[in-house]
């Protein structure tokens, strides 16, 4: 740890989110008996729109609190994410209301179609939290980042099982228990983070400028992630508009899995995000092509014991109503290993400029899935693992279009450089 700087900041944030995670994992087993298939059903559909929402609500310009070299600038981006984060937010609660009709028609759900203006509290909440986690990370302060996902999610997870405990088994249960934590996360982070909210100087550039300068990030990255959260959580809407209750076995497999994924991906990303940030060209593509190696190699064996078991496990864990989604979990698995291997250079396309590559990418991947449940003719589970096949197939040809973002990088250098030891520890 003390020799490879950059290990260290990832075990940082593994470990405090691991312990998190673990807790998520345990409190799920009781969640799943308190709660039935169509219930989480409901609760997956809310959580996708207000994930999609989300995604936008910044115009993604908290990604760019990292790039700036002075602070005073990275306080203004902040500035700017967080009014964006408000609109969108209140828009939302707008559309939530005026759509009621549209949510009854389309899911069959009152109970969802009344408690979906709320989602507009928790995209304020998660948005904000994402602002105030890359300040931190621009900081490398990755313990404060740790110690408040670990927080975020114990008590989204206690929320949960509290009010199932005294017997609120319903929609609501679910969405006020995960925004207790949300809620958590957000104060803890924002009195933390005094030094973000300090006067700015007056020669650093205006709100208007610094958008002129990172354009990039509502015009091509924004566009890019939300292609993306559409094609993700389109996934899950299509399915709970013909069942809800088909949708919450995939959710609940979904996030099963996400958890170990999640906490990799998260914390790998988010250091090699501010690692590719300071990669000087020349240096760029051997760091690409080491971390997709290494990763490789690391998910294989965990990956293969997760096809073999899932089935057994998850009626083990979550009983015999939950069957389904041990056999969609392991359809699942060869496309989240892939995941599992982009994530560390997903940032890659930011860093070197390339958005625009992304963006093409994001667009095919999002409709490709979307097109093979819409008019698939298979039932639920065969379709699943021609999904799982699918999307692992692009997400290993994003590989490709990553090694070639990295090589264009590097050709814009003096000369081609080795990495240092740090570059290429993780």
């Amino acid at each position: 740890m003390t020799k490879y700087p950059t290990l260290k900041n990832i075990g940082i944030l593994v470990t405090g989110t691991g312990f998190a995670q673990a807790v998520a994992m345990v409190a799920m087993v009781f969640t799943a008996r308190m709660f039935t298939p169509e219930i989480f059903g409901q609760f997956a559909v809310f959580g996708s729109l207000t994930t999609i929402a989300i995604t936008i609500a910044s115009m993604r310009m908290d990604m760019a609190i990292m790039l700036p070299e002075d602070d005073d600038s990275a306080r203004r981006i902040a500035r700017i994410a967080t009014v964006s984060n408000i609109v969108v937010a209140l828009l939302f609660a707008v559309a939530a209301v005026v759509g009621r009709n549209l949510i009854i028609s389309v899911y069959g759900s009152e109970n969802l179609a009344s408690w979906m203006p709320i989602g507009a509290l928790t995209i304020f909440f998660v948005a904000q939290v994402t602002v105030l986690q890359y300040w931190f990370n621009r900081r490398t302060d990755y313990k404060t980042i740790s110690l408040n996902r670990m927080q975020q999610q114990v008590a989204s997870s206690g929320g949960q099982l509290a009010f199932g405990a005294l017997g609120v088994r319903t929609l609501p249960g679910l969405i006020l228990g995960t925004m207790a934590g949300q809620a958590l996360a957000f104060v803890n982070l924002r009195l933390r983070s005094k030094d973000l909210v300090q006067p700015i100087s007056d020669d650093t550039p205006s709100a208007k400028a610094l958008l002129s300068e990172y354009k990039k990030m509502p015009l091509l990255n924004m566009p890019t992630a939300l292609v993306d959260a559409i094609r993700l959580n389109g996934i899950v809407l299509l399915i709970g508009s013909v069942a809800l209750g088909a949708v919450g076995q995939f959710n609940l497999a979904w996030r099963l899995l996400q958890v170990p994924i999640g906490l990799i991906n998260s914390a790998i990303s988010q250091v090699f995000f501010q690692k590719l940030a300071r990669v000087k060209p020349g240096g760029m593509t051997r760091l690409v092509r080491f971390t997709m190696m290494r990763s490789l190699l690391i998910s294989l064996v965990p990956f293969g014991l997760l096809y073999l078991l899932a089935p057994w496990l998850f009626t083990v864990l979550f009983g015999h109503q939950w069957d389904l989604a041990g056999d969609i979990a392991r359809a699942l698995t060869p496309w989240l290993m892939m995941q599992l291997v982009t994530s560390p250079i997903s940032t890659v396309f930011v860093v070197t400029g390339k958005q625009q590559w992304s963006l093409m990418f994001a667009v095919v991947f999002c409709a490709s899935p979307l097109a093979l449940l819409q008019f698939s003719t298979m039932d639920l589970l065969p379709t699943i693992r021609w999904l799982g096949i699918l999307m692992a197939a692009m997400l290993a040809t994003n590989l490709v279009l990553a090694d070639f973002a990295a090589r264009s990088f590097d050709r814009e250098g003096p000369e081609v450089q080795e990495p240092t030891e740090e570059e290429t520890d993780a």
